[in-house]
């Protein structure tokens, strides 16, 4: 009867350890010091190795690269030609041809400029460091508002992922000095020109153009997306969805027009090439034309770059998220999208944030603003558009220092994440495991355990932190929580928090990699970790 009852529990213990996937530390690095101040990333490379990349203001670059085994193999703290990164922004970073490739804008003179940076991803040593792109001058009188985290708006990077070709958008507002005010160059992954072209809107009906985002798909098109529109006169845009498509064959752009929020001004938009269905995946945050544009919601549809079969708009309200938000908390959810990832059957999952603004003025000293990040969700869909299943995610984070702007998260997943006074550790990081997303996030654990009830609360000092993480699919609407690294018991103690956004996802062997904070007998630091689900 007792070795029935044990086996028994063992069996129980066993599926409950099963359907709760750990992530387990495959390796860690040795301690390093915290980087604290500029940008860092962590990229996987296709050889197996891994880079770990530090970009300071005023200090160049640190470059550590650990070989396939996860050791140390190169080490090289590099000088380059970009300045003290006023205005900066670290655009990409990402592999080609077995090297390591940065774009930094920053600005010079009242000036955007775009350098290009190529470092050996064997040796960690500089191949070229060129002044790439610039664009017009920022008026004088604006000059004192450029500050050092408001990042350039001039230079977007797009690769595609399943080949080495990259293209390069160029915005030049207002500047006569070229042939249209955007310019869109193609790349191979030697960063060899493909083609160069500009785009000047002849379209009377509408004289501004907002871009939004591209896809590249190898060396056969870039298809850019953008909404063209006009002030009316009550102050409000009336506008259209476009997509620019810049083919091998042609050196001009097509256009087209989408059939994806007619009557509606989209603001913000994030596309993504789906290899099952060969469409092309929009998502963007919009408001009704003459509308309140406090009422923003999130628009999505479905576009064949071939043109050979019609757009087509699905919903993607998250409607199961608002359901469990209003049994929790009593009132409605209103995150919007933050990031999507491409199932292996054409499916896709949803990322949603909660993203509000708050002013605090206080009495004897200048105002400022908090960006307070609250529930997440994850949305499951098919691959016509229909949804499967959503998860709900309790939190809570206030920035001070950090303005967060729409899609930053998968943003800052493929350029660097930004050192601002600690605020790297109050976001959250996603990967996806055998199509169920993955988040992972810092807290304390009273704090979590009030989280699971819909109490979601921030911490306040990040030594008190451990990292923590969720597994989203269908088989919980609240998932449950567990621990990355033990807790922090001895509140004399510190934990184990993540450096949020630095991480990258070996997809080979499944490993996300990722920065943690620890310290040994004798320092405090950090250390790249491999962790398997």
């Amino acid at each position: 009867m007792k070795k029935s009852f044990l086996i028994t529990l063992f069996v129980i213990l066993q599926g409950a350890v099963t359907a709760f996937a750990q992530l387990t530390t495959v390796a860690q690095s040795p301690l390093f010091k915290e980087p604290v101040a500029g940008y860092a990333r962590i990229l996987h490379m296709k050889n197996g190795s891994t880079v770990f990349l530090q970009i300071t203001s005023r200090d160049g670059l640190y470059v550590d690269i650990y070989d396939e085994d996860n050791k140390p193999k190169a080490q090289t703290h590099l000088s380059t030609n970009f300045g003290t990164l006023l205005g900066s922004c670290v655009n990409a970073v990402f592999e080609s041809n077995n090297d390591i490739t940065l774009f930094i804008s920053e600005v010079e003179s009242r000036q955007p400029v775009l350098y290009r940076i190529v470092i050996d991803g064997k040796t960690g040593n500089i191949k070229r460091d060129e002044k790439l792109s610039t664009t017009n001058r920022y008026a004088y009188f604006a000059q004192p508002f450029i500050t050092q985290y408001e990042p350039v708006t001039s230079f977007f990077v797009r690769k595609d992922p399943n080949s080495e070709n990259y293209a390069l958008v160029v915005l030049h507002n207002n500047d006569r000095s070229v042939s249209g005010n955007l310019e869109v160059i193609w790349y191979t992954g030697a960063h060899k020109e493909i083609s160069r072209v500009y785009y000047a809107n002849s379209d009377a009906r509408y004289k501004n153009i907002n871009y939004l985002d591209m896809v590249v798909l190898g060396d056969e098109k870039v298809c850019l997306f953008a909404h063209i529109y006009n002030q009316t006169e009550v102050g409000d845009k009336k506008g259209q969805l476009i997509m620019a498509t810049l083919s091998k064959t042609t050196d001009t752009l097509t256009l087209s027009k989408l059939n994806i929020g007619v009557k509606k001004v989209i603001d913000s938009g994030l596309v993504k090439y789906n290899p099952v269905t060969r469409k092309i995946l929009f998502i963007g945050y919009a408001h009704a034309e003459a509308g309140d544009e406090e009422k923003y919601a999130g628009i999505c549809g479905f576009v064949d770059p071939t043109r050979e079969t019609p757009d087509q708009e699905i919903d993607i309200y998250p409607a199961k998220a608002n359901e469990k938000t209003q049994a929790l908390a009593g009132r409605n959810y209103t995150g919007m999208p933050q990031n999507v990832f491409l199932h292996s059957d054409g499916g896709f999952s949803i990322v949603y944030e909660e993203l509000t603004r708050k002013q605090v003025k206080p009495l004897n000293s200048a105002s400022y603003v908090y960006c307070i990040k609250d529930w997440l969700a994850v949305g499951s869909f098919d691959q016509n558009g229909q949804p499967q299943y959503t998860c709900v995610i309790p939190r809570h984070a206030e920035l001070r220092n950090w303005e967060i702007s729409a899609f930053n998260t998968e943003r800052v997943s493929r350029s660097a994440q930004p050192l601002i006074k600690g605020e790297q550790y109050r976001g959250y990081a996603c990967f996806q495991y055998k199509d169920r997303v993955y988040v992972t996030m810092n807290n304390t654990d009273e704090n979590m355990k009030k989280a699971a009830k819909g109490k979601a609360l921030a911490f306040h000092s990040v030594r008190d932190t451990d990292g923590y993480y969720y597994i989203c699919d269908g088989n919980n609407e609240l998932p449950e929580y567990a621990p990355l690294f033990g807790l922090n018991i001895n509140k004399d103690d510190d934990g184990h928090p993540l450096v949020m956004g630095v991480s990258d996802y070996d997809a080979d062997k499944g490993r996300f990699i990722t920065l943690k904070m620890d310290k040994n007998t004798d320092h405090r630091g950090v250390r790249v970790v491999w962790l398997q689900p």
